[in-house]
């Protein structure tokens, strides 16, 4: 494995989870047990646009970073560690009634944060 293909990895998995966030926000809110607004689904709807945007970046990384792929690696890494302590932080507070989503989501992001670091040392 290396940057580029993990990249692209990411760019799937990430743009699947906003491109979910902008077309089926029920099962985002069902899976978390919180009703579904007009306001909640206009902010899921929004957070996918930006989840969606972020993995367009990591696609087009793979093919244009060049030498900035190891800094682009990382970037990509400390997204996904930044994620996972936020949704723990959701988790220990209590702002969610389901938190077995955010769970899945976490272990995805930790394995993805954890190849980002590991692929993106700088070897010489």
């Amino acid at each position: 494995m290396n940057l580029q293909l993990l990249c692209k990895i990411n760019g799937v998995i990430v743009g699947i989870n906003g491109l979910s966030a902008i077309f089926m926000y029920n099962m985002w809110f069902n899976m978390a047990g919180i009703e579904a607004t007009g306001p909640t689904i206009a902010l899921c709807q929004s957070l996918g646009v930006a989840v969606a945007g972020t993995a367009l970046i990591s696609w087009i990384t793979a093919s244009n970073a060049g030498e900035a792929i190891n800094t682009y690696g990382r970037c990509f890494a400390y997204i996904h560690s930044g994620f996972v302590l936020l949704s723990l932080y959701q988790i220990m507070q209590d702002y969610v009634p389901n938190p077995q989503p955010f769970y899945i989501n976490v272990v995805i992001s930790l394995i993805l944060a954890a190849a980002f670091f590991y692929y993106s040392r700088k070897t010489e």
